[in-house]
């Protein structure tokens, strides 16, 4: 009786050196996620503020037309000699009726700031192009490092024209340095890739 030492087939190298899922995808994958994820806060925060705007403008209607009431009585009282010990009384109210008709009207002009702010045209458009260059990508399994570099510049694009879009509706000054982007950028995959 004898007994085979050998297997009869090689060992299989997928047991040995387990594939490793590569960090440009998952990297590419964050990036989407993360686009997506900005696209629906700023798609809900939008709608919140479009609905205090519209109560807004809905009650700033209210005040005025009680303001305008309120002070033509007063005028029209002023213009009977009966009625002078109540002019004052009317034009305060009427006054004090255009002063929360104008507080309203500022508070729209502010939420219309706010709705400005949070247009999530340039996150869609980002995140359409870095979907279609992963989709570009991803037509033979695996992501190049032209390719990688290509997706990363068009989030790193994308930070930084969303920097100047922030700096440009709240009147700062600011001048992005594209070159320290990249390079954070960079040094946060390469330590990501190293922890992996």
């Amino acid at each position: 009786m004898s007994i085979n030492v050998l297997a009869s087939a090689p060992p299989e190298d997928s047991h040995l050196y387990p594939t490793l899922p590569d960090f440009r995808f998952q990297k590419v994958n964050e990036i989407s996620a993360a686009l997506n994820k900005e696209i629906g806060h700023y798609r809900s925060v939008a709608k919140k503020y479009k609905r205090a705007k519209k109560v807004v403008n809905l009650s700033a209607g209210g005040p005025s037309l009680l303001s305008a009431i309120f002070s033509s009585a007063s005028i029209g009282s002023a213009l009977s000699v009966v009625g002078l010990l109540a002019t004052i009384p009317l034009g305060s109210v009427g006054g004090g009726f255009a002063l929360a008709s104008s507080g309203l009207i500022i508070t729209s002009r502010k939420l219309d700031f706010k709705i400005k702010k949070h247009q999530v045209t340039l996150v869609i458009a980002k995140r359409d192009t870095v979907d279609l260059l992963l989709s570009n990508a991803l037509s033979d399994n695996q992501i190049s490092d032209g390719e990688f570099q290509m997706i990363m510049t068009e989030y790193s694009q994308y930070n930084v024209l969303k920097d100047a879009v922030r700096a440009k509706l709240t009147r700062q000054s600011s001048r992005p340095d594209v070159e320290k982007i990249k390079k954070d950028l960079r040094g946060g995959i390469e330590a990501d890739y190293r922890k992996k």
